[in-house]
């Protein structure tokens, strides 16, 4: 599948890394997920190639948005402070 290299920053897609199966046109789900790595939580962009794949995910770091989400206007959970 061919991609607009402006867009997203690649000439194309040749799988997706959540499910190992093709990315259709117009099919790319993309969304933002935390996740523990050691001690640090880092965002990760995922890929995937369909909505029952972003539904496969983990649940998010604890004290972090738990659910993948496409950004922008988002429920943080409360900080240890508030």
């Amino acid at each position: 599948m061919e991609l607009d290299a402006r867009r997203w920053g690649t000439t194309a897609v040749r799988g997706c890394s959540v499910c190992d199966r093709q990315i259709r046109p117009g099919g790319l789900h993309q969304v933002w997920l935390s996740l523990r790595v050691a001690t640090d939580v880092l965002p990760l962009l995922v890929n995937a190639c369909s909505a029952a794949c972003v539904a496969a995910l983990p649940s998010g770091a604890e004290d972090h948005v738990t659910l993948p989400h496409t950004g922008g206007r988002v429920t943080q959970p409360p900080s240890d402070w508030d």
